[in-house]
Parts: structure tokens; C-alpha cells; sequence
């Protein structure tokens, strides 16, 4: 019994998160308890833990750097990519990725600046699979949709830093 109770005290913190998030364990559309449960158990797994490993994370960080020199990188600015996190959503609530990066002049550099730290949260996107297309031979290509929404935040982004 004791165990039981410590359990359920661990997992309260988790519980929490879940539904302020806007996650709902309950029980809906007259589904049983044990449905809720388990519903309940796969949000928390997916909020306490991120939706990429750290190879994955690397591997769509080298995408975004590779089709950056066609595309954002052609204009005044370059750009490091730093960090990819993404969160999976539940059925309240879709997922989202957070890509952070910097952006510098083209005459300066990432160490002497000056350098714009910034970043684009991309909704509807939560892990691997819908960031990167792979091909049944096993290359690896940014998604589309996530290349599209990248595009449009990094573009008004850009239009907002001080002039050169």
C-alpha cells in the first residue's frame, strides 16, 4: 500500500503537467476506465519525455543547414542552426517543435557578431517522422510542410533585424 501511494505521489507532478497543458485523462465518448488510463499514461510519457532522440535531433539540424544554402542562407544574412525540440501533442493539443538558431551579416561571423539569437515554433509538427521525409532507400529529406513553415517564420524574422 505504501508503494502504491508513493507511486501515485511521483506521478503527480507528470499528472499535472498533463492536464495544464491541456491534455485530458479523463474519460471521453463513454470510453472505459482503463481507455483513459492508458490515454492518460501515453500523454504524460509524451510530455515528460521529448519527441526526438538526439540523432534525430542532429540529423534534422544537418537538413536544415544543408537546404539553408539554396534557400535563407542566399540572402543577407547566415545562419547557425543550434537546437531542434519538439513536443508530441494529444488529442487537445498538437504537437510542436522549437528550432533555435542565429542569424549574422554576411561580413561578420558567429564569433565576432554582432549575431541575432532567434527562434521558430512550428505547430502541428512532433517528431521525426513528420519533420523528415525518408525514402524506402534510406536518404533522408527535410519534410515539405515543415521546409514551408520554416520558411515563412524565417522570412519575417529576417525582415524584422536592423538594417545592414
Amino acid at each position: 500500500m505504501k508503494r502504491a501511494k508513493r507511486l501515485l505521489l511521483g506521478l503527480l507532478p507528470v499528472t499535472m503537467a498533463v492536464l495544464s497543458s491541456g491534455c485530458s485523462g479523463g474519460t471521453e465518448n463513454g470510453g472505459s476506465e482503463k481507455d483513459s488510463q492508458t490515454r492518460a499514461a501515453e500523454e504524460t510519457e509524451a510530455l515528460s519525455v521529448g519527441a526526438l532522440t538526439k540523432k534525430q535531433a542532429s540529423t534534422v539540424l544537418k537538413l536544415v543547414d544543408d537546404i539553408c544554402g539554396d534557400t535563407w542562407c542566399e540572402g543577407d544574412h547566415n545562419f547557425h542552426f543550434d537546437q531542434i525540440q519538439c513536443t508530441r501533442g494529444c488529442q487537445s493539443s498538437p504537437g510542436k517543435c522549437r528550432l533555435t538558431f542565429r542569424m549574422f551579416a554576411y561580413g561578420s561571423d558567429l564569433a565576432t557578431g554582432p549575431t541575432y539569437a532567434r527562434s521558430c515554433e512550428t505547430t502541428g509538427f512532433s517528431g521525426f517522422a513528420s519533420l523528415v521525409d525518408t525514402a524506402p532507400n534510406g536518404y533522408q529529406s527535410l519534410n515539405w510542410q515543415y521546409y514551408d513553415a520554416l520558411t515563412s517564420c524565417i522570412s519575417e524574422l529576417e525582415s524584422k533585424l536592423p538594417a545592414i
